[in-house]
């Protein structure tokens, strides 16, 4: 025992005075290193507290919000503030002479959220009457059976790919996803997180269960509420409005209706309707004041209800009808005081109208106040075309049809413009719809 003192004794006296010099040195140097971290590290950049974030709908991880998909990854291209395409995980893209191929090139140095390289083969996106190839592992190549204009738009949706047996979906840029919830095949909770922020959203049905969540602590922000009334008074909260110039307020008419297939009716009633605002707000098409191809010269229906009674007058002498139409104006509780107004002005006119109140866009209707998603390219062929089925208003015009199938196979930028300019006064002047204003909604927070 004495023996293996002795010995440990001897190594530590050995180490001490081979390096005694050095732990001399480093005695105060380590004090001094102690201090200054304890002085310093308040003064670097700390990453900020979660955010918790309530949003109200059903949805996916490729149909989130636009604002949400964009923080967490990237497409092949990106949107301008005027709605066009610009390079994103595509450095570059080529167009064939006809408008029939595009070719991408990938930015060779992004990665996927887990750090491997991004290649052609792993860019996934299901597009109908497209083929895809991938001359090489930077290359992606589509092929479509006409041309179509605003194909670089469809591919700024951001993508997402799960290799197999991988947990959570990747992602492309400084956002990684670190949780993901399912209820119902929908989003129930979404936890993404970069190096500085970590946004933690949960997902609501209604807008009342978003507010019940908020006032139990669920979450500290709610996004993109239309009726935050229920909390305005309350002492701690912040209400920030937010004008949204990418979707509109519109009355639509079901133009196959037997009381509103006149066109000169539906003018009427939309000279009749009451609270258009006088400024920026107001929405005059289907388009965006932020577009390119917007046309601010289409007629603006300024609330008139002598020329309502005028046109009104005409559509019964052009019918030969002695009876004023009965209308039912569907719409949802958030509107339900504009379809109140609505009512009154249209019965001033001596028209019957009930209003009816809905959750959901019906199959049937005759009028029906919503807010409708502005695209963010010009070609609404698949809202307007007599063909479609997603034309809700059942508006049959040949000339805008033609307008609508020219549009979107023009290359030609400024024949583009042109064409659209031109639909939107023909859209307008035929009224399958009464464009109203640019909704607001609200953020609510805590202060």
């Amino acid at each position: 025992m004495l023996k293996s003192l002795l010995v440990s004794y001897w190594l530590i006296a050995a180490f001490l005075r081979k390096h005694l010099g050095i732990i001399l040195l480093a005695l105060p140097l380590g004090f001094i290193a102690f201090i200054a971290w304890g002085k310093l590290a308040p003064l670097l950049p700390q990453p900020d507290p979660p955010r918790r974030i309530g949003r109200v709908g059903k949805f996916t991880l490729r149909t989130l919000p636009p604002d949400i998909l964009n923080r967490l990854s990237q497409g092949l291209t990106a949107l301008t503030p005027d709605q066009q395409a610009t390079p994103s995980l595509a450095l570059k893209w080529d167009q064939s002479a006809d408008g029939t191929t595009y070719t991408f090139y990938l930015n060779q140095r992004a990665r996927w959220s887990n750090d491997q390289p991004i290649t052609s083969s792993q860019v996934a996106y299901s597009v109908a009457n497209v083929s895809v190839t991938y001359p090489d592992p930077a290359t992606i190549q589509f092929r479509l059976q006409e041309p179509y204009a605003p194909f670089p738009l469809v591919v700024s949706q951001p993508i997402f790919y799960s290799p197999p047996r991988a947990r959570l979906p990747l992602t492309i840029g400084p956002y990684r996803i670190r949780e993901l919830k399912l209820l119902n095949q929908f989003i129930s909770k979404l936890s993404i997180e970069s190096a500085t922020n970590t946004y933690r959203y949960t997902f609501y049905p209604t807008e009342d269960a978003a507010l019940t969540g908020f006032k139990l602590g669920e979450v500290d922000i709610l996004e993109d509420i239309n009726e935050p009334a229920k909390l305005a008074r309350w002492p701690n909260v912040r209400l920030t409005p937010e004008l949204h110039f990418d979707r509109y307020t519109a009355v639509f008419f079901n133009t196959k209706d037997g009381e509103l297939q006149d066109k000169t009716l539906r003018q009427a009633l939309t000279y009749a309707i009451p609270q258009k605002p006088g400024d920026d707000t107001r929405s005059l098409s289907p388009f965006s004041p932020g577009s390119w191809a917007y046309n601010p010269q289409v007629k603006p229906y300024l609330t008139d209800l002598d020329t309502a009674r005028e046109l009104l007058q005409k559509s019964q002498e052009e019918s030969q009808s002695d009876t004023l139409p009965t209308i039912e104006l569907s719409t949802s509780l958030i509107y339900l005081p504009l379809a109140e107004a609505i009512k009154a002005n249209w019965e001033s006119l001596g028209i019957t109208t009930s209003v009816k109140v809905i959750t959901h866009v019906p199959d049937q209707f005759q009028a029906l106040l919503v807010t409708h998603q502005i695209p963010p390219d010009p070609d609404q062929y698949t809202l307007w075309h007599s063909s479609q089925p997603s034309n809700i208003t059942g508006y049959n015009s040949p000339k805008a049809d033609k307008l609508l199938e020219d549009g979107r196979r023009e290359l030609d930028p400024v024949q583009r413009k042109a064409i659209y300019q031109d639909f939107q006064r023909f859209l307008v002047e035929d009224t399958p719809a009464a464009f109203l204003f640019h909704p607001t909604t609200f953020t609510v927070s805590r202060k």
